[in-house]
């Protein structure tokens, strides 16, 4: 199990893993502990006590950064070659554009054949033109150096289907989440969760509270939410909170810009929770406004906890909203967005179909995948 950052084995394949537990393999990691990517410091050290505990062999690899620097990417391969010589491995399964380059070409090299997940490429429609001209061509080389590559939304498992290389192309409904638990969870509980962050939080019963999970990052957009609210003026907004749970450098701007319309004491920045279900229960509704996803599970996880969903017409998010059933994708402009706010008809009328993203049935594809070798 190979990734450039640490957070990509934790946040995505502690159950990928297991399976492969359950299957007989030796499960080996290979990634960088030291510079872990976007988790913090506690979650390192719980992640590699976790690999610990569950017999899980951990190899320090130097990844450098986004796709690197041609000396640190030439000491990762060493580092890599290295490991390969030391152990027989039956496969390989890569992440993360710089880890997946890396470890498909030392694999290829080996003749260890390699699964790529793709957790959403670099390039889609509607994205930067540097997506295309750098990233692509990139992942349509590699695809050659593919046994299996999986890919966990519609447009990318359609790109790949006509552009890649790879002996097979599979599509999976990103790493599951537990569909079956959420839908167990009463009405009453609901409720008193409710009323709970409302009054942890300061927010009246009667107020809409609109809500967020992401890091407070450019790519996660929040800004384009103030925007919006901005835009319905201070008799109305003065009645619209706005949370946001997350983490990330862009905190400052989003106090500023919120003073800006003198709505800083209607705008919540919670830090890192580790009760967002119960802030959906407390919403009127999700925004999951991102500009770029693989699939976006904080909205998915907004949705299935039957939250009303506002999402980005995105590649990932669009995948789980029916458009007036579970929720309304909006074109990404702060007016479309608004007048959503405004109308204020934040009711869920069905969820079911969300059932194939259940975690048992991801697990059931990976097994089935893992197999194959």
């Amino acid at each position: 199990m190979l990734a450039a950052k640490a957070n990509m084995i934790q946040q995505f394949n502690h159950r990928n893993i297991k399976i492969l537990q359950e299957l007989g393999y030796e499960v080996h990691v290979a990634t960088n502990m030291v510079d872990a990517g976007s988790m913090s410091d506690q979650e390192n050290e719980r992640f590699k006590r976790w690999m610990k505990d569950n017999d899980v062999i951990a190899h320090q690899v130097d990844f450098e950064r986004r796709l690197g620097t041609i000396k640190g990417n030439m000491l990762a391969t060493r580092q890599l070659k290295q490991l390969f010589r030391d152990n027989d491995f039956k496969f390989i399964h890569v992440h993360s554009p710089l880890g997946s380059i890396l470890g498909r070409y030392v694999a290829w090299r080996f003749k260890v054949p390699a699964i790529y997940t793709a957790h959403g490429f670099h390039f889609f429609k509607g994205g930067p033109k540097s997506g295309w001209l750098v990233f692509f061509p990139i992942e349509w080389f590699f695809s050659f150096f593919t046994d299996t590559l999986i890919t966990i939304n519609e447009e990318d498992f359609a790109i790949a289907k006509k552009h890649m290389h790879a002996k097979k192309i599979i599509q999976i409904k990103g790493i599951g989440i537990d569909v079956e638990k959420a839908w167990t969870v009463s009405e009453e509980y609901k409720q008193e969760a409710r009323k709970k962050i409302r009054n942890e939080l300061g927010i009246p019963s009667d107020a809409i509270l609109l809500s967020s999970v992401g890091e407070l990052s450019k790519r996660k957009n929040h800004r384009i939410v103030l925007e919006a609210i901005k835009l319905l003026g201070p008799e109305i907004h003065e009645k619209i909170y706005y949370v946001i749970a997350g983490v990330g450098s862009g905190k400052d701007s989003l106090i500023n810009q919120a003073k800006s319309f003198n709505y800083e004491k209607n705008l919540k920045l919670l830090g890192y929770r580790n009760d967002v279900h119960d802030i959906n229960f407390a919403s009127d509704a999700s925004i999951f406004p991102s500009l770029q996803e693989g699939l976006g599970i904080a909205g998915l996880d907004a949705t299935v906890d039957g939250t009303f969903l506002i999402g980005s017409n995105k590649r990932g998010i669009a995948d789980y909203i029916r458009s007036g059933v579970n929720g309304i994708v909006f074109d990404g402009e702060a007016e479309s967005l608004s007048k959503i706010i405004k109308n204020k008809k934040f009711t869920v009328l069905d969820t079911s179909f969300l059932r194939k993203f259940d975690k048992k049935s991801i697990d059931k594809k990976m097994t089935s995948i893992y197999q194959q070798f």
